[in-house]
């Protein structure tokens, strides 16, 4: 019988083989679980379909699979026992005896030194006369070995894959600008529980109440303009970049907010997100302020059409009426599909959470 890949999500996502709970040959009962697969989203286990024994195993661990591809074959528990014999002679008759290593011509100092330094004389091209290993050659390997190619498994390969697709599926530009944020920072002062990304988010969520082309996903036929506001907030954990959704975050007062995303994050970072809080986003916000970063190209979070960047808060000098005065201002840079929303409007969004940033007072009424 075959083990399938189920579908878990409604976005088509690829999976990675993360765990096999049996080998080939081991006993499993039905409903037993066989392996574990993780998408960009979540993590989940596949039982075994039905009692019997694992005939084969045909997904390694940390390959890619997708909804409906067979992973795996169960045999009947009779059917196994009667070609059991068989079985046992096919195997014997294939073992072979592997061929010695050539022999390499090579002076007794160069060889001492190759064992030494955990070296393979068979794997080195010699520079010396008649193509003897020199202990140059040597060393030369021991350099070379120190560069590898790390194969990409779990939930970095379906990042690199989501991004690729998404920007050749994409028509993504960039807008960058400054909010003045000096008038904000006092209000933190008075409220610290509330930090500054919980602030941009509640900017973003209002704004986004007044430019539905930018809260909007590209189908193909057209556009679908969402009502309501589910915020993607990027998470950076240990395994890779998570997006969990606050949903309705037009509606959240900053408290609020600040609560569900830290309960969100703090899932994202011990790997507990469940699939319905990585699902539904209409809009993201990813900020690496904490990492010294000003203005940077956010790459979308399909199948939305747009993500805010918010860099790090820096301080500035100006002139006001005459005299110098220190201000406190924040890089954004703003991505979105082309596609969906022209420059104007996107640059009148951007203009907006600026506007918004910049009066915080104007976000009170919600706290």
């Amino acid at each position: 019988m075959e083990v399938k890949v189920p579908k878990t999500t409604d976005e088509g996502l690829d999976s990675v083989v993360v765990f096999w709970h049996k080998r080939e040959g081991d006993p499993i009962e039905a409903g037993e679980v066989l392996l574990e697969i993780q998408t960009e989203k979540t993590e989940f286990e596949v039982e075994s379909p039905a009692s019997g024994r694992v005939s084969r195993i045909l997904k390694d661990r940390g390959d890619v699979v997708s909804v409906g591809e067979v992973v795996a074959l169960i045999e009947d528990v009779s059917d196994a026992s009667e070609s059991t014999g068989d079985a046992v002679q096919e195997v014997g008759a294939t073992v072979e005896t592997p061929a010695p290593k050539p022999f390499v011509a090579a002076s007794p100092r160069v060889r001492k030194l190759a064992k030494e330094l955990g070296v393979d004389l068979t794997d080195i091209k010699g520079t010396g006369p008649g193509g003897r290993p020199t202990e140059e050659d040597v060393r030369k390997a021991v350099q070379a070995d120190r560069s590898e190619t790390v194969r990409f498994t779990g939930i970095r390969r379906t990042i690199a894959n989501r991004m690729m697709k998404s920007l050749r599926e994409s028509a993504q530009l960039t807008e960058t600008a400054w909010a003045d944020i000096t008038s904000l920072q006092q209000i933190r002062k008075s409220e610290p529980e509330i930090s500054l990304n919980t602030w941009v988010l509640l900017a973003v969520a209002d704004a986004l109440k007044h430019h539905p082309d930018m809260n909007a996903t590209w189908t193909g036929d057209g556009v679908v303009q969402h009502g309501q506001v589910h915020l993607g907030v990027a998470v950076d954990t240990g395994e890779g970049l998570w997006v969990p959704v606050v949903r309705e975050a037009d509606a959240r007062s900053p408290k609020e907010l600040q609560e569900e995303v830290d309960r969100l994050s703090h899932n994202a970072r011990e790997g507990r997100l469940s699939q319905e809080e990585m699902m539904g986003g209409t809009f993201t916000v990813s900020n690496l302020g904490g990492y010294g970063i000003q203005f940077f190209t956010p790459i979308l979070n399909p199948p939305e059409s747009g993500i805010l960047g918010v860099g790090k808060a820096e301080p500035k000098l100006e002139l006001h009426d005459g005299e110098v005065v220190e201000r406190l201002r924040l890089p954004l840079s703003l991505t979105f599909d082309h596609r969906v929303v022209d420059g104007a409007p996107a640059a009148r969004f951007l203009q907006h959470v600026i506007g918004l940033l910049g009066d915080p007072e104007s976000l009170k009424p919600l706290s």
